[in-house]
Order: structure tokens, then sequence, then C-alpha cells
């Protein structure tokens, strides 16, 4: 099953690769000639469209934007809203007010007062009508929404209007109205010959449409292609068609430009590029199937080999007979599987050692809280027969076990300072007289966190193997800052350690390399997998001094937000 899909895979790609070496300068050519003429006629076309485009938008927002602040404006007149109570007689004076108001746009459009019974009361133009109904249309939208100027739109005409507040309800309405006329002024000079102007209303039906534009059907095919959510290129092949909506009003104003370039000439262009490319097609075919024969076998066999890798076969190997890219292919395959047994038979036994590692882990588990509970004991014991020492050592001692089966891998250094000084305090009264004990540490540096129990296995390490030969000596403990990281030093006078213990510390032979000194070890480990390898303990020399000198470098990192940064 896998060889005859093989082939077919691979002999389509190679005469893919065929195709496409064969056909690609052509197909280049070509696409750049076609797509160069077309781009150009279509970017001149799309750029003169969006300027006429810009151009009727500007006109139509600044109108309806100017309408709507002249409504607003006469909506506050007190004297029209008197006129409209009844309470006013003088039509000069309320004239005077609509004129002053529209004066500037009475040419754009028709502005009118209207009672709350929808019937008119004045006008800059008498050809508006003389009632409108204020149950259903733009004078009803208007007393649903006081406040607000709406918008509504029929065959050849748009109404703005805007309810006048007064009482319980509207005292009147004033309105502005829009004609053929008006649009016919406003769109004047904004699009080329050629182009055509349609106005719709936010259900898109015709209000307007440019005196060239003798389609009647054009506003109902827009309509249903957006309903259907198509392309309007599909309503017709011939024109192009850009669209602006009006936010305030909803209106859309739509430009209709013609192709720069006829269907016909594209498709002959379109015709004689096919024949070309089928010609060099055949060509590039005929090529591909020879090619692809010579070549399969070699990969098919890999193939096949690969899927016996899959199936768990890692014993299968691929006879190399060449030097080419394959052969080089086939001999790293037969490496790649010896790396796979390899590393299978190392990854079994790192299993079972990790097993038996677990085993041995959990059999010599010992519950740390059962210790800590068992000493907390022994302290309230030590206290009520009057043994101070020993309820000191187990109060000191329980402290030391709580802190080390805390989760917390990072301490703050006061902590840690903290937990020293109850070790010291339990070895001073085990060795009374042994050895004498000094802290000296920045106060900057106390909230800067380390390693937890970093510092108690080298001060046990100065007092078990500094003064194993019984002498008295001092220890102390040092840390200050040092640009942006803190040293910590750790000095006794005791007898040191022997140049033999020093040099396999160096080699990290381990403890297990014998000469003790395990504390020491397990520092270094733990700095280095926390902070590299660099970042271990370093031996400071003394010069005559007796002793040993240990540095560590950390850098200074603090809480911030509760957290470990």
């Amino acid at each position: 099953m896998r060889g005859p899909g093989l082939r077919e895979s691979f002999q389509k790609k190679l005469l893919g690769s065929f195709l496409a070496v064969g056909l690609l300068p052509l197909v280049v050519c070509a696409g750049l000639i076609l797509g160069i003429f077309q781009s150009v006629l279509f970017r001149n076309a799309r750029d003169s469209a969006q300027t006429q485009l810009d151009s009727l938008a500007g006109r139509f927002d600044g109108l309806m934007s100017s309408c709507g602040g002249i409504l607003e404006e006469l909506g506050r007149e007190e004297l029209v809203i008197r006129a409209m109570r009844g309470e006013h007689r003088s039509g000069t004076q309320v004239y005077n007010t609509l004129y002053s108001a529209a004066s500037a746009y009475l040419r754009d459009a028709d502005f009118s007062l209207y009672n709350a019974g929808g019937e008119l009361l004045y006008a800059t133009s008498n050809t508006v009508p003389r009632s409108l109904s204020v149950n259903w249309g733009v004078l009803f939208a208007a007393g649903e929404r006081p406040g607000e100027t709406v918008y509504q739109g029929s065959e050849g005409c748009m109404r703005l209007a805007r309810a006048v507040p007064g009482g319980e309800g509207a005292v009147g309405f004033v309105t502005a109205e829009l004609r053929e006329e008006h649009f016919r002024r406003l769109f004047q000079g904004s699009y080329g010959a050629g182009s055509d102007v349609l106005v719709l209303d936010p259900y898109w039906d015709q209000v307007y449409a440019s005196p060239t534009l003798q389609d009647d059907t054009l506003a109902p095919r827009l309509r249903g292609r957006l309903l259907e959510g198509g392309s309007f290129a599909e309503v017709g092949t011939q024109n192009t068609y850009h669209v602006f909506r009006n936010a305030a009003s909803g209106f859309a104003v739509i430009l209709r430009q013609p192709k720069p370039l006829a269907d016909w000439v594209m498709q002959l262009f379109y015709l004689v590029a096919g024949l070309s490319i089928l010609l060099c097609a055949g060509v590039s075919i005929r090529a591909a199937m020879s090619f692809s024969r010579q070549l399969f076998e070699p990969i098919r066999t890999l193939n096949s080999a690969m899927a016996a890798v899959e199936e768990g076969d890692l014993d299968v190997r691929v006879e190399v007979t060449g030097t080419d890219e394959i052969s080089q292919l086939s001999g790293r395959f037969n490496r790649m599987t010896q790396r796979l047994r390899e590393n299978l038979a190392w990854s079994i036994r790192q299993q079972q050692e990790l097993g038996d590692a677990q085993i041995r882990m959990m059999q010599a588990q010992l519950n740390p809280h059962f210790l800590y509970n068992t000493l907390d004991t022994l302290k309230w014991l030590g206290k009520i027969n009057g043994s101070q020492e020993i309820s000191t050592i187990s109060a000191d001692l329980a402290d030391i076990l709580r802190r080390s089966i805390s989760a917390e891998e990072f301490v703050e250094l006061r902590e840690e300072l903290a937990v020293l000084e109850r070790y010291v305090e339990i070895q001073t009264i085990r060795f009374p007289g042994k050895f004498e004990f000094e802290i000296r540490a920045d106060e900057g540096l106390l909230d800067a966190l380390v390693p937890k129990l970093m510092l108690q296995p080298l001060v046990e390490n100065a007092i078990i193997h500094g003064f194993e030969d019984g002498s008295h000596g001092r220890i102390s403990v040092e840390v200050v800052p040092r640009g942006e990281t803190m040293c910590l030093t750790v000095r006794d006078n005791g007898c040191g350690m022997s140049p033999e213990s020093m040099e396999r510390f160096l080699r990290r032979e381990g403890p297990q390399a014998g000469g003790g000194h395990l504390g020491l070890y397990n520092v270094d480990a733990i700095l280095r997998l926390h902070y590299g390898a660099d970042s271990g303990l370093r031996f400071m020399p003394r010069g005559g001094d007796r002793g040993t000198c240990i540095q560590i470098t950390l850098p200074v990192i603090r809480r911030e937000g509760g957290e470990d940064t």
C-alpha cells in the first residue's frame, strides 16, 4: 500500500517541480505584463474613484452636520417655541429667525416649522408639504426620540426632523428637506463624466440618482446582493461600486464607475497566455515522467525502511550504493537507527536505576515531623525538670529541623543567620570554651534571598574539622555588599584542610572519594545548580595564618509582591 502511494506522491511532486521550472519564466513574464498593465489601469481608476467618493462624502457629511446643527439651534429658540405653542403672532419675527439660522444653506435644503399636530407654520420654500402625519413617518420618529435629529428618505426626497420639547411632549417640529435639485446641486462637480451617484436610505431604498443613471432596478439589486452577503461586483460586470455610509443618518452614497478595461479584451489576453502555458506544460510533463522513473527506486527503498522503523524494527538497514544526496541520506538513516537503538537501551537502564533509587529512598524515609514533635517534647521535659541546657538544645534543634523541612528553597539572609545562631548555640553547649563565634552582616542585605541552610554546613565543617586537634579557635561569618552582588565569607583559625582534601574538592571528586567534608560538597553542588558552574565555593588564601577561609559570591535578589524575584 505504501509503494504506490509513494510513487504517486513523488511523481506528482517531481512533475510539479518540472512544470514550475518550465512554466515559471513564461508565467512570470505573462503575469507581469498583464499584472502591470491591469494594475496601472485599475489603480488609476481606484484612485480617481476614491478622490471622487471623498469629495462626495465630504459634501454630504458637511451638509448633514450643518442641517443637524440648524435644527438643533432652531429647537432652542424661544421665539420658535412660542410660535409653535400659538403664543406669538408676529410671523415676520419668526421668519427672520428661521431665515437667519438657515441663511447659509437655503440653496442646499428647505427648512420648515411644524406644530405638534404636524401642520406647517413657517417654511423657507413653498414646495414643502402643508402637513405631515405625526402618527408615522419622520415626525413620528422624531417624537419618539426627543433631543435627537432623525433621518428618513423616500423616492426623490430626504427629510431631517427634530422634536421641540415642551411640557409633557413635543410642542412642534423643525425639519429640513432635500429634494433632487438639492442633491444635484450638492454633488455637482464632485464626480467625473461616465460616473453616476446614488443615494440610498438605511434600508437601501433609492432616495436620489444622478440624471445619467437610467437604471431603476439598480437599488433593489444592490440591496439584494447586500442581504445575500455577496459582492457588488456581481451586480454588473462593466462597473465598479464604491460605497460611503454617513454615520449620523445611516444613508449611503454610492459612486458607480465604469471599469477601465473591457472584459473581452482581458479574455483575449488570458487566452493567448493560456495557450502558451499549455504548450510549455506538455514539454515539462514529458521530461518529468522520464526523470521520475530514475529517481523513484532509491526513495521507495528508503521509505520502506522508515516504515519498518515506525513499526519498531530498529535493526533495519538501507544499502548505500553511491555518493549522491540520496545515498548520503541512506547513510544518515542507518546511523540514526543505530543511535536510536543505543538511546533506547540507555533509557531502559536509566529507568531501572531511577526505580531502584526511588525504592531505596522510600525505604530510608523518616517522617521529619515525628522528630520535630519529639524534640518539642524534650524541650518541655527539660524545662519541667530544670535542665536549661536540654531545653535550649531541644528548642534550637527543633527550630533548625522545622526550617529544614520547609518547602522553600530560598530564605532571607536574616533567617539563614538566625538558623546559624541556633546551631552555634547547640555546639557551644556541646563544646564549651572550644571556639568563639561572630557574625558581621550589612543591614541592607538582611532581606536578600539565599539558598536555605547554606551557611550551617560551612560552620559545622569549621567546628568539626578545623578544631579536631583540640585547639581553641575563632569562627567568623561576614556578609558585605560588592556592587550588585554580596560576598559571604566564613573564616576560622583552625588546622585547615589537608592538601589532599583540598585537591580532591577542587577536582569535584565528591565525598565518596574519602576525606569527609560532605557538607562542603553539598553546598558547592547547590550553588552551582542555582547560580551556574562558576558560582561554587572558593577557598581564599590566608598567607601564613592557620585555618580556612571560604568565600561565596551571590547576586542580591529580594522578594517583590510576595514572590521571589
